[in-house]
């Protein structure tokens, strides 16, 4: 219902000259005065043929409606449109739109639609109506409905060329993109060096794998717009996708010709190389680029990188990684930054040897890197060599006195993770209860993290779940201090609606990991959901995971399901884990 009127400021009435009236009459496109009826139009009533008065009249409501909307009046402004009597469809449209722009107006979407869709019907032609209603539907995100609106006004009005560009837009928010190109195509018709039609164009047939399409428009769009590096990277690219890789290969090598430090050109060339199996010509070509780089190698090294991290994806990238950084040390003996992404790249492979000697090649050459002295530590730590951990962390003391917070994060680390869960905690418990904003926050989160689980080892629970407690204060989103919370909850038997919650929490941000089901799973035991706990349980096991625990809780589920062989399946797999190292 309208707000009362009453209750709003009453306001002096404003003379207005006759004139404004008039243009305000035009406006509105309203010509109640003046409207004809339809040839052949047996209907009465029209105002056209109602007595001057009621002519008059309609006109009065109309404008007052208009000033009401004008004034923000939106409930107002509709009440007095409805109260205007039409007959003609022209008339009757123009009311309809009136009341779907004031419905707009006070975000009244639904209503708005429906007064706006008949206005259309009943003026099918009126392009200004046709566009309020697909700018309507649009925000309704109904994209498809907006794109025929656009289209139906483009056919009214077809000298405005962004009614068709909208009507493209449309057709891409609804995902037909064979119909947007063919909006765009009419676009380029028209002119066909318009940037933004071929920029459309040219995303869309690479979505749709029209590259043949593609390499002419992106050459139609390089005559409009200039012969830009960007663009002939990617005309490049679309020589390789269209199976035409010398071409790629020529594209690539002209760019370098013109810019010897173009690196996106040389990343896509080494691509390429790799791709084909072409390792001579990658070998030669990343030695020329090494050569053409400043005398500061950063920018081969990170060249090096992008190869190193697309390894981890994907094991085609390996060796060539691994050549480029074997060429950079043969190169740049002496520069930490190489052994740092070396050490790195052999960590990811699980070359933990190489690894420490590449980390340990970084500190000796820039002692003051303190990425290198933790990644040294964490290979160390993954070789089992308890001296070359604690050598590593004494070293880094003496080389870093100001990082001695830091350090000793690393150190109660090594501790925990050595077998040394109580004097960890002494090292940590200085740096994790520091109050928030006093140290970097991922430095308090890892302390916090590492004491929570000193504390767990060694039967201090409580402590350990205050630990954790104060990472989500930090990260409210940490999904191993939920899953680990959660867990300490449901093995005190306290708090377990909490636990549930912090359970399914982690499960939802890592969905695959067998540890976070496995206490998803056992906190519904705890509640007594067996059926639930069964389902997780068997997630968890699905995912690979091999421990001891993980078989306990589903022997100890399927009991309580009344499954006795099952139960004694599991448990017996839990029995032979015993003292066993759990495999991921």
């Amino acid at each position: 219902m309208p707000p009362d009127s009453r209750r709003i400021r009453r306001r002096k009435a404003l003379a207005l000259p006759k004139t404004w009236l008039i243009v305000l009459w035009m406006l509105t496109g309203f010509a109640l005065a003046t409207a004809a009826p339809a040839s052949g139009d047996s209907r009465s009533g029209n105002l056209g043929q109602l007595n001057p008065a009621a002519q008059d009249s309609g006109m009065r409501a109309y404008i007052k409606g208009s000033f009401q909307a004008m004034k923000g009046d939106y409930w107002g402004a509709i009440e007095t449109f409805r109260k205007i009597t039409t007959a003609s469809p022209a008339e009757a449209a123009a009311v309809r739109y009136s009341i779907s722009k004031a419905f707009a107006s006070l975000s009244v979407a639904d209503s708005a639609r429906v007064h706006g869709e008949a206005a259309v019907r009943l003026d099918a032609g009126n392009s200004h109506y046709v566009r309020h209603l697909a700018r309507l539907a649009h925000d309704m995100q109904d994209f498809g409905r907006a794109a025929e609106l656009y289209g139906q006004a483009a056919a009214a009005d077809p000298e405005r060329t962004e009614i068709l560009y909208s009507q493209a837009l449309e057709y891409v928010a609804a995902n037909r993109p064979a119909e947007a190109l063919d909006v765009f195509s009419k676009l380029l018709d028209r002119d066909h060096l318009d940037e933004k039609a071929l920029s459309q164009m040219l995303w869309l047939q690479i979505a749709l794998k029209r590259y043949p399409e593609a390499i002419d428009t992106l050459n139609r769009l390089t005559a409009a717009s200039g012969n830009s590096q960007k663009l002939r990277l990617t005309l490049g690219q679309l020589y390789d996708l269209s199976g035409k890789g010398e071409m790629a290969v020529e594209t690539y090598r002209g760019i370098i010709a013109e810019d010897r430090s173009a690196v996106p050109a040389w990343v896509a060339l080494f691509d390429l190389r790799i791709r084909t199996g072409n390792r001579d010509g990658l070998i030669l070509e990343y030695r020329e680029f090494d050569a053409v780089a400043p005398p500061d190698v950063g920018r081969s090294i990170e060249v090096a990188r992008i190869f190193a991290v697309r390894s981890e994806q994907d094991s085609l990238y390996t060796a060539p990684a691994a050549m480029m950084l074997a060429e950079l040390s043969s190169r740049h003996p002496g520069d930490a930054r190489v052994y740092l992404v070396r050490g790195a790249f052999e960590m990811t492979r699980r070359m933990y040897g190489p690894a420490a000697a590449s980390f340990g090649r970084a500190v000796t050459l820039s002692p003051g890197e303190v990425a290198g002295w933790e990644n040294l530590v964490m290979a160390g730590l993954e070789l089992k060599d308890k001296p070359m951990v604690f050598r590593a962390i004494s070293r880094a003391k003496r080389a870093l006195p100001r990082q001695h917070l830091r350090l000793s994060v690393l150190e109660g680390y090594a501790l925990l993770h050595t077998g040394s869960p109580a004097r960890a905690a002494r090292i940590l418990e200085p740096v994790a209860t520091r109050k928030k904003g006093s140290l970097d926050d991922v430095l308090l989160i890892q302390a916090n993290t590492s004491l929570a689980m000193a504390y767990d080892q060694t039967g201090r629970h409580r402590r350990s779940g205050v630990a954790y407690s104060r990472v989500l204060e930090l990260d409210a989103h940490n999904a191993l201090a939920m899953n680990n919370l959660a867990y300490l909850y449901a093995e005190e038997g306290i708090m377990l609606q909490q636990a549930l919650r912090f359970a399914r929490n982690a499960v939802l941000l890592e969905p695959e990991n067998g540890v976070f089901l496995d206490t998803l799973g056992w906190v519904h035991y705890r509640l007594g959901s067996y059926e639930a706990a069964r389902e997780m349980l068997e997630k968890a096991i699905a995912t690979g995971i091999r421990e001891e625990e993980v078989y306990r809780h589903m022997g100890k589920t399927y009991e309580k399901l009344g499954e006795p062989d099952k139960a004694r399946e599991m448990l017996d797999k839990a029995n032979g884990m015993k003292g066993k190292p759990s495999v991921p």
